[in-house]
């Protein structure tokens, strides 16, 4: 099967979007006495003080956080700091020196730096101060944020933007394919696909993944391996190494055995109608929660819709870990930086957007923002009807994320470019023009020509 790469840019946004230890002085940071409080907000709703946050965009702080805060704490007065207008704000530590905000929502690479810096308060105290329960906190989550800010919580995230492997056991059970298990990896998932049948029209055939191939799909196994392309402090390439050209080989072969459905969409047809996991005629998609909702959609709104047997497996997972993956899109951290005038009410506002009010909020259905993306942090048991533990099962590795941004730091192009790269080259190999290893030569000395002339620059 010949074919070529989509390069499918929403994975850049996704990944980036959000993108994306001093201790306390005085009163705020002791340790006091009381009885064990939940995670949920109610006997601080009455809190009066003022709050001053530095995000990227006022109007999307409001729509994501003030207007549901300023319910709860309606006597609390934000002011939020924009400088940098609608983009993403690239320098931090200049940004918080000159408007000296409460609350800064960060990226995990400006997280890390910044707890390396010890510009960060650490949270501990405030959670010991209070009881504030964490149990029922993404355990892998914590682990990792610990991880990144050196032993130390500087910050909690409200979302996970974690995935899990979804199938469709019917069709399992129909072509005697043995079910998905937890903390397989891309290339058994891969494995898996290619038992199901190929032949047939694409509008209504079976399929084996519902993904993008090519391209796309090197870069997810990559993150979910932790390869990284380039060292952002050498601008080396590192394009070339084995476990890159394992994960070029097994997209190229994923590619051309026809098992990937490449997410095609049929005219006159509504998204629901186009996917075709959702209407049961795809084994399996990498998805989160959000995935979740678009089936019961499809039972309420799709005519003559037939319901098909969920399950949901961890993973894909790192092969040389099998209990932790990389394929997160690090979100919004929440932190409060050293030397805040409004510490308690800044830890008011990340208790809110970590407790059970605001999952009880974010998880209900039938409200004006019901869009659920991903599961946040606070974990709940089920979501309509179906269990989200494969959502936490793995432990969440930031590292090549960090390292994304970091060269994303460097040039906004640079990963644009190597995306492009792999998409020209692999397309090739799919074609039988090239063969593998002349497609990787290629990849690496483009990607590292371009980091020459930017070393230059």
């Amino acid at each position: 099967m010949s074919g070529g790469f989509i390069f499918e840019e929403k994975y850049i946004t996704e990944g980036y979007a959000g993108c994306l230890s001093v201790m306390l002085i005085g009163t705020s940071a002791g340790l006091g006495t009381g009885k064990q409080v939940s995670a949920n907000s109610d006997s601080q709703a009455a809190t009066k003080g003022a709050l001053k946050v530095l995000y990227w965009s006022a109007d999307d702080f409001d729509k994501t956080y003030g207007d549901l805060f300023s319910k709860k704490y309606p006597d609390t007065d934000i002011q939020v700091v924009a400088p940098t207008g609608t983009s993403a704000i690239t320098d931090y530590n200049a940004a918080i020196q000159k408007y000296s905000p409460d609350l800064v929502m960060l990226s995990p690479y400006d997280y890390q730096q910044m707890s390396k810096d010890k510009k960060l308060v650490d949270l501990e105290p405030l959670i010991k101060r209070e009881q504030y329960d964490m149990t029922t906190v993404y355990p892998g989550l914590l682990d990792e944020l610990e991880k990144q800010g050196g032993g130390k919580l500087y910050g909690l995230s409200p979302k996970t933007d974690s995935y899990a492997l979804l199938y469709n056991a019917d069709l399992f059970e129909k072509y005697n394919v043995n079910a998905p298990s937890d903390g397989m990896t891309w290339e058994e998932i891969l494995t898996l696909a290619k038992k199901f049948p190929t032949e047939g029209d694409k509008n209504t055939r079976i399929w084996g993944l519902s993904s993008f191939g090519s391209s796309n799909l090197v870069m997810d196994i990559a993150r979910t391996e932790g390869l990284t392309y380039m060292d952002p402090n050498t601008l080396e390439a590192s394009a070339d190494t084995a476990a890159w050209k394992n994960a070029y080989r097994l997209s190229v072969e994923a590619t051309k055995s026809g098992v990937l459905d490449e997410r095609i969409t049929l005219s006159s047809k509504s998204y629901l109608e186009s996917s075709p996991f959702i209407m049961g005629r795809s084994a399996m998609i990498v998805a989160s929660i959000g995935q979740l909702q678009s089936l019961q959609k499809a039972k309420n709104n799709v005519k003559n819709y037939k319901p098909f047997t969920l399950g949901i497996a961890a993973g894909p997972a790192d092969s040389k870990d099998r209990k932790s993956t990389g394929y997160v899109f690090g979100s919004e951290i929440l932190a409060i930086p050293a030397g805040a005038s409004n510490v308690d009410t800044a830890w008011d506002f990340i208790k809110y957007f970590n407790g059970d009010d605001y999952a009880n909020e974010y998880y209900k259905p039938n409200t004006s923002n019901n869009s659920i993306g991903t599961p946040l942090s606070r974990m709940i048991k089920e979501y309509s009807g179906y269990k989200l533990d494969a959502f936490y099962t793995l432990k969440p590795n930031f590292d090549s994320s960090i390292t994304s941004y970091a060269l994303m730091n460097k040039s906004p192009d640079l990963e644009l470019d190597f995306w492009s790269f792999l998409s020209e080259e692999l397309t090739q190999v799919v074609n039988g023009k090239k063969t593998l290893e002349e497609a990787t030569a290629a990849i690496q000395s483009s990607i590292q020509a371009v980091a020459d002339k930017l070393a230059k620059a």
